[in-house]
């Protein structure tokens, strides 16, 4: 693997004895992006990437709706301020008697900051995204950040169609 690292520098090196741009360069590396797909939240809450649900489980899917909610992201510690609106996100789905009865514990779980729920709820969040695309376009639509700082999913929030004709639920 090196040595595929080294004749990739050695080439960019001679690209850039040639003239060729800095940008241009950059966009050798980016033409097999793929564009990013946009997220459907439908009325009855199933995400969809194109024609594929991502399958989570309904409190993995709540946790999903609520930082897809704040573009701004959330720190872990913050997570507390946040259980009333995951809570309404949670209890919004169509769920089974028992499952409501798991509702609040649930909620007060993931909110913990000092529980690793939440961390376990990212971890199968990013599982189910990237059963349905590649590694790096995950990167857009999962939930990520350094620790300490505001998780969030880096999707540009046009990319985000919410069947729903307010928008976004509050």
């Amino acid at each position: 693997m090196q040595i595929v690292k080294d004749e990739v520098k050695r080439l960019v090196k001679m690209l850039r004895e040639n003239g060729v741009s800095e940008k241009e360069i950059r966009e050798l590396f980016e033409a097999d992006k793929k564009p990013l797909v946009p997220l459907t939240v439908t009325k009855s809450m199933k995400i969809l990437y194109g024609n594929e649900e991502i399958d989570l489980r309904p409190i993995a899917k709540a946790v999903y709706l609520l930082f897809l909610r704040h573009p701004e992201g959330i720190r872990f510690k913050e997570l507390p301020d946040y259980r009333n609106e995951l809570r309404k996100i949670y209890l919004s789905m169509k769920l089974s008697t028992a499952a409501k009865k798991k509702v609040e514990k649930s909620v007060l779980d993931v909110t913990d900051p000092l529980n690793h729920s939440i961390v376990e709820k990212c971890a199968r969040i990013k599982a189910a995204f990237l059963k349905v695309m590649d590694a790096e376009t995950a990167k857009a639509y999962i939930i990520s950040g350094i620790k300490g700082e505001a998780r969030k999913i880096e999707l540009d929030r046009s990319l985000v169609v919410w069947e729903e004709k307010e928008g976004p639920p509050k």
